[in-house]
């Protein structure tokens, strides 16, 4: 891709592609005619395109061409961090032209995230901006191309499967919310195991849940009556290309198409395509987010638990300097004197005794739950110690200051 150079094209042209790559720019009509107006009014300014990114930036509630041409501005930043993310995620098909696309949508949350007197210029703000714009979308992508269909049903929440099944049309979703909830109440991961890779169900659990959505659709049809849901019982094979059918439904809906906008974004005949894009958040992003909250919480309850087992079986001078520490808030160095030691034996007595907590935590968490290093929960571990220890310590009775040993 060739850079512009003119400031008036730099702030009134858009990206063409050719397939999946930079074809040639195309200039919008009223933003070039605009630019050139504040050129000529401006012709003492200083011409740079920072000075013109920052110009635009700031009349953004009063001039209603401002924000279009940052949109314009801000293209060359777009295309090359799509170019750099979408070669470095290869497990996700997705095309340069797909992650512009991608990135592009979230100009206007680029723009209210960004702040001048940082001191980074919007160009540099904006390209990594993009960069995790895209690589959030493809993670994202990815959660869901790894997750198999049935862990991809345990996930969902009831709301989410029913707006699914409402934007693929179906009309009455009562006796497929009804198998989906006969499955999760059947099916359960194993304890410590992540639930995106929950296997099929095998022939009792199949017989199982059938069984059970067999006995309680009746009474679906006593208190529905309109519902027409057969007037035989479900079996196995038929609840199976349900269920599957349930899966690829959710799959569709929680990673929606992205809208082409490989064509000119601007011209005098109508609206701005950019502008007619959906804002909302994919509905991945919330479940995943909603996953993890829930999944740190369960971890932070049981790292609890083997904190206060391994808390009391330190010695007793390490158990007194954290009191001192974390209960009666010494500082090191007033700790030092209350004990007649120095304070570097303090800090040292202190790492040492975190050091040894973090170790047993993340051991027992790999060993027990089988968590990964690079969970969020471990990768946090140092500072969820030093909160617990504080949260701990405030609610025991202090000890009497006593010798601790280097």
């Amino acid at each position: 891709m060739h850079s512009r150079t003119d400031i008036l094209a730099i702030f009134s042209t858009f990206i063409q592609f050719a397939g999946d790559r930079f074809d040639t720019w195309i200039s919008d009509p009223r933003l070039a005619r605009n630019m050139q107006q504040e050129l000529l009014q401006n012709d003492d300014a200083d011409r740079s395109e920072k000075f013109w990114a920052l110009h635009w930036y700031r009349r953004q509630q009063h001039d209603p061409h401002a924000t279009k041409h940052l949109w314009a501005y801000l293209q060359e930043p777009c295309y090359w961090a799509a170019d750099r993310v979408t070669r470095r995620f290869a497990m996700v098909q997705c095309s340069l032209a797909d992650g512009f696309q991608i990135a592009i949508a979230n100009v206007d949350r680029i723009l209210n995230g960004y702040n001048p007197d940082y001191g980074s210029t919007l160009k540099a703000y904006a390209h990594t901006a993009f960069g995790n714009c895209i690589r959030d979308q493809l993670r994202q992508q990815h959660e869901i191309n790894i997750s198999s269909d049935w862990g991809l049903l345990r996930r969902l929440s009831q709301t989410q499967l029913t707006q699914a099944l409402l934007a693929t049309g179906f009309i009455e979703t009562a006796p497929y919310i009804l198998i989906w909830q006969c499955f999760k109440a059947i099916c359960t991961p194993e304890p410590g195991r992540l639930v995106r890779g929950l296997p099929a169900p095998n022939d009792e659990q199949f017989e199982a849940i059938a069984k059970r959505y067999n006995q309680m659709r009746h009474q679906l049809i006593s208190e529905l009556t309109n519902i027409d849901i057969g007037n035989q019982d479900i079996n196995t094979q038929q609840l199976t290309m349900e269920l599957i059918k349930l899966a690829t439904i959710a799959r569709a809906y929680l990673t929606p198409i992205v809208t082409s906008l490989n064509q000119p974004q601007y011209d005098d005949s109508g609206e701005e395509q950019l502008y007619t894009l959906p804002t909302h958040d994919n509905p991945m992003a919330q479940l995943l987010a909603d996953e993890d909250y829930a999944q740190q919480q369960q971890y932070m309850k049981q790292i609890g638990e083997v904190l206060e087992n391994a808390l009391s079986k330190l010695d007793e001078p390490s158990q007194i300097l954290l009191s001192l520490y974390y209960q009666q808030t010494y500082t090191q160095t007033d700790i030092a004197r209350q004990l007649d030691i120095q304070q570097y034996q303090v800090s040292r007595k202190l790492s040492r005794i975190r050091r040894q907590l973090l170790l047993n935590t993340v051991n027992w968490s790999q060993e027990t739950l089988h968590i990964p290093k690079e969970s969020a929960i471990l990768a946090n571990v140092s500072e969820v110690i030093h909160e617990w220890l504080q949260s701990h310590y405030s609610q025991v009775s202090p000890q009497a200051p006593s010798e601790v040993s280097e």
